[in-house]
């Protein structure tokens, strides 16, 4: 008979993967993550002497490539930034304070990069993205969200206007900057298709699929403005997918 490995080893093993996994002591630590969303600019290139090069990408149009969060006076390590990934967690103290991430090589005298404010309790998620009016990463908005548990799916709308989400049977309205959570059934995709008026009024399919997730396993869905150069289409979603490796409280 095939036995399952027990509970502890499998925490193991998680710790022994990823470190920033790892389980607190007392079950007393929270987290927080990081996740920036919007397009990459156009590959450039120039050719020299017969060689070609790649150019780095035109200030403020990428995220920092790494940032250093700050709150009660502690400095994380350097965390990674990639659009459309989310990053590794940090280490975050109970209780209301506030957050701050800066660009790895700045002073800690130096302005942050972003500041907010973190919930009382749990782990939570901060979706970033670059000012629209601007069109710069130096000008990041945020939005903190609480991370939901296995089972489960967090649908948040960062378009400028309403989004209509027909989620299984329900047919609703997401407000720009409005966030739901949705049970998602074990080995039962849950249709999902996803609308929004274009310039005359007319509503326009972004999305038609499903969200689906393991027993053990969270999903993320995001809809947000398009800011690459000259998009065709002004919408986008993101749908991630991951094991629900740290506990987590169901959210209010």
């Amino acid at each position: 008979m095939l036995r399952l490995p027990h509970a502890a080893a499998i925490a193991a093993l998680c710790t022994a993967l990823h470190p920033a996994f790892a389980e607190p002591a007392a079950g007393k630590a929270r987290h927080a993550r990081f996740l920036a969303l919007g397009d990459s600019p156009p590959f450039r290139q120039e050719i020299r002497d017969g060689v070609r090069y790649e150019l780095d990408p035109p200030s403020g149009s990428i995220p920092p490539r790494e940032v250093i969060a700050r709150t009660a006076g502690k400095a994380s390590a350097p965390v990674p930034l990639r659009l459309g990934r989310i990053s590794p967690p940090v280490p975050v103290p109970p209780g209301v304070g506030p957050l701050q991430l800066q660009q790895v090589g700045d002073n800690a005298e130096a302005a942050p990069w972003v500041k907010f404010s973190h919930p009382e309790t749990g782990d939570f998620l901060v979706l970033l993205w670059r000012n629209p009016e601007t069109g710069l990463w130096r000008d990041v908005k945020s939005l903190v969200v609480a991370e939901v548990p296995a089972g489960s799916a967090r649908v948040v709308n960062l378009f400028p206007q309403p989004v209509r989400m027909l989620w299984g049977a329900e047919n609703m309205l997401l407000p720009a900057g409005a966030t739901m959570v949705r049970a998602v059934p074990r080995d039962s995709p849950v249709p999902l298709r996803i609308l929004t008026a274009d310039a005359t009024g007319r509503l326009m399919r972004y999305y038609s699929g499903g969200v689906s997730a393991n027993a053990d396993e969270r999903s993320l869905v995001v809809t947000y403005r398009a800011d690459g150069e000259n998009p065709r289409r002004p919408l986008k979603v993101s749908i991630l997918r991951e094991p629900a490796l740290m506990p987590l409280e169901v959210p209010k």
